[in-house]
């Protein structure tokens, strides 16, 4: 399993970034993956989350940034 480079991670949006974390939740469910590839695949996953959460956090300041601005 190739290790993904973080400045990859980094330019992916947040669909792109789901869909690689479910791609490899289902690599790692399936319990067919050597000890050191299943290690890979999860510390590529929590960069990936990582990416999640930010994106959408970034979407959440966005939108109360608009509702603040519509309110006001």
């Amino acid at each position: 399993m190739a290790k993904p480079e973080q400045s990859d991670i980094s330019e992916l949006n947040f669909e792109e970034a789901l869909s690689r974390l479910t791609k490899l939740v289902e690599k790692l469910e399936t319990n067919q993956l050597q000890l050191e590839e299943s290690v890979a695949a999860f510390e590529e996953g929590v960069k990936l989350s990582r990416r999640c959460e930010s994106l959408l956090d970034s979407a959440e300041k966005r939108l109360q940034v608009l509702s603040d601005q519509e309110n006001n």
